[in-house]
C-alpha cells in the first residue's frame, strides 16, 4: 500500500448511494467534514450525516447534518455541523439527481463538542 495515496475514489451512477462505516458518536454536537480533491459536478453530490442507537438495525437512521457541495476548485475541505447524535454515526454520500460522477474524497474523522 502506498502512502502517498489518500481517499477514496468513486464512480456514481444517477441516484446512486454510498455508506460510509459506523463509528463511535463522541459527543452529542459536532462538525462533520469531506475533503474532496476532484469531483466532475460538485453541485450534485450530497454528503450527509447520520446516526442511530447500537441496537437499532441500519435500516433506520437518523439524518443529523447534510452539505451538496458547492465549489470547483480542488482540494477543498467542506464542512458541516452535525447535532443531537446517539451512539453511532456514519457518512451517506449520493448523487440525487444528477448525471453520473467521479469523486475521488476523504472522510474526516468527526470533531465533538463535549457533553
Amino acid at each position: 500500500m502506498d502512502m502517498l495515496l489518500l481517499g477514496e475514489s468513486l464512480t456514481f451512477e444517477i441516484n446512486d448511494e454510498h455508506y460510509g462505516f459506523w463509528m463511535p458518536a463522541g459527543g452529542n454536537d459536532g462538525v462533520a467534514a469531506i475533503e474532496v480533491f476532484f469531483a466532475d459536478d460538485p453541485t450534485e453530490i450530497t454528503v450527509s450525516m447520520e446516526t442511530k442507537a447500537s441496537d437499532d438495525d441500519d435500516a433506520s437512521p437518523t439524518t443529523i447534518g447534510t452539505l451538496v457541495l458547492s465549489s470547483a476548485t480542488w482540494p477543498k475541505v467542506f464542512k458541516f455541523d452535525v447535532a443531537d447524535a446517539q451512539d453511532l454515526v456514519r457518512y451517506h454520500i449520493e448523487n440525487a439527481n444528477g448525471d453520473p460522477a467521479r469523486l475521488h474524497f476523504q472522510l474526516v474523522q468527526p470533531l465533538w463538542a463535549p457533553n
